[in-house]
């Protein structure tokens, strides 16, 4: 089965929600996923599918660096269990990445899993000067311009409570 990368429509939503909610174990993924929807802090969302199914999902969102839109935050992403581990993760953060260096997006932070992200480049050493509710080896964050700021306060969208 082969799946390509599109940006999301409005009639995936309730698919992706329970994708979120199927691949986390949970609804707060799901949650955050219907609020970006719903509001104006949604960057890009991308979807990985075929004719059928969306096997994958990845929202990027705005986050503001001491009060300045100039940066963007990496989640949540999800793929269906069933295809886990076959690259539709990794293909999906490259689109982004891609897309988002291409629209001159400065900076993305992540909150995840600190074996996985670094393959894509990013740093918890670069994300360790900003002061966020997040710190540690789970908070990363990659640069994507030369100019992106290297410090300051994070503000998360209210989907993150």
């Amino acid at each position: 089965m082969s799946f390509w990368i599109r940006p999301a429509r409005d009639e995936d939503l309730a698919e992706i929600i329970a994708l979120n909610d199927l691949a986390f174990g949970g609804q707060d993924e799901g949650r955050i996923v219907k609020a970006m929807s719903e509001g104006e802090d949604s960057v890009l969302s991308l979807v990985a599918s075929d004719d059928n199914l969306i096997a994958g999902h990845i929202q990027f969102f705005r986050i503001r660096i001491d009060g300045a839109p100039v940066a963007v935050g990496l989640g949540p992403m999800s793929v269906h269990p069933d295809f886990q581990k076959t690259g539709i993760g990794s293909g999906l953060i490259q689109m982004g990445l891609m897309a988002l260096e291409g629209a001159g997006e400065q900076i993305v932070f992540v909150l995840g899993h600190p074996e996985y992200y670094p393959r894509f480049g990013f740093s918890a050493d670069l994300a360790a000067p900003f002061d966020s509710d997040w710190s540690g080896e789970a908070f990363m964050a990659l640069r994507l311009h030369p100019d992106a700021p290297a410090s300051g306060r994070l503000t998360y969208p209210p989907a993150f409570g």
